[in-house]
């Protein structure tokens, strides 16, 4: 029924739209012209509300990821345009959970979940409402932070490093811990979000080298352990 719904939507609701009027101007004489003008407008508010509540959880549909709470891959590449208006430099960390794949098999994947979307929650908590928080796939994640140099970067890639590896992670009746690997660059120029995100990977893949750190693109050094 839903499904039927959302896809006749546009249909429905202009049918719906015009039964309100259909049906004031019929009676319209028993309740005089006041009222019936009063009853069709509260009737088509109460439908543009009912509009919005649906425009709403069909955005959040499209642009969140279901499991985390954070911006999906989809909606990170759609935010392309305006991360190129931001002003610059424009810093990009890339993170990985180290050893994820222990959990999934130790706990199960349900507990891997859970994992997940702490991890997520901790991502939002941890940056700015400027930032964009996005979840790539997996248990790779990426955040995108206008106005940061890669010095501010860093700093913000070690304080949540740290607070993610001084967390525990309660999942049914076990707990575990983790450690993450990020890599970051650093753009003072529009850039392609795939080449963004390809120097951020290169960085990423010599942090899990050594795991549990953060490396810079500018001179792939580790910088924390």
């Amino acid at each position: 029924m839903r499904e039927i719904f959302f896809r006749f939507a546009p249909i429905i609701l202009l049918g719906i739209g015009a039964g309100i009027w259909l049906v004031g101007f019929i009676f319209y004489k028993f309740v005089g012209v006041n009222n019936f003008l009063v009853s069709c407008i509260l009737g088509q508010l109460v439908l543009f509300f009912f509009c919005g509540i649906i425009i709403r959880k069909l955005y959040y549909q499209a642009n969140l990821d279901s499991l985390t709470g954070v911006y999906n891959r989809r909606c990170l590449y759609s935010k392309t345009s305006a991360i190129n208006k931001s002003r610059f430099p424009v810093s990009l960390m890339m993170i990985d959970i180290d050893n994820f794949k222990r959990i999934n098999d130790t706990y199960g994947h349900l507990a891997g979940d859970e994992v997940l979307r702490q991890f997520g929650e901790i991502l939002q908590n941890n940056t700015r409402q400027t930032d964009t928080v996005a979840r790539l796939g997996g248990e790779e994640f990426v955040v995108i932070m206008p106005q940061t140099s890669c010095e501010r970067g860093v700093k913000t890639a070690e304080r949540i490093q740290k607070i993610v590896e001084r967390k525990t992670f309660q999942f049914d009746s076990s707990h575990d811990s983790i450690t993450i690997s990020i890599g970051i660059v650093t753009s003072k120029l529009p850039i392609q979000l795939d080449s963004f995100l390809k120097y951020a990977d290169k960085a990423l893949y010599k942090a899990k080298e050594k795991k549990n750190a953060v490396v810079a693109y500018d001179n792939l050094e580790v910088l924390t352990a």
